[in-house]
């Protein structure tokens, strides 16, 4: 019996791909205006995770969260590894900073 592989979500080492998706992620969280049903518009929380499929140039928003306790769920190692079997790369953006002082940690995924 074949030992089966678990997929792993492993960071983006390519400087420019990593600036790349950095840039797709700002733009989206700039030009952002679709509300919920709350009045809330998904995908500019302070912790976000997006999906990207370069070949249909789509982002999606996987997860968007105010607190970092609601968003650890989407960033274990299985669940990271999930969503990057799906998409060409997955971003993770975080600020922990307040609004005066944003201070913001983009970290890119993709599978190993």
């Amino acid at each position: 019996m074949k030992p089966t592989t678990k997929p792993k979500a492993t960071l983006v080492s390519d400087k420019a791909m990593v600036e790349l998706l950095t840039r797709r992620v700002a733009n989206f969280r700039e030009t952002a205006k679709l509300k919920d049903n709350e009045g809330h518009i998904r995908g500019i929380g302070s912790y976000a995770l997006y999906g990207i499929k370069h070949s249909v140039s789509q982002l999606v928003v996987l997860a968007s969260e105010p607190t970092s306790s609601d968003f650890n769920e989407y960033v274990t190692a299985k669940a990271k590894a999930d969503v990057c079997a799906r998409y060409d790369h997955v971003v993770e953006y975080r600020d922990v900073g307040p609004a005066s002082k944003p201070k913001v940690t983009i970290l890119c995924w993709e599978l190993a």
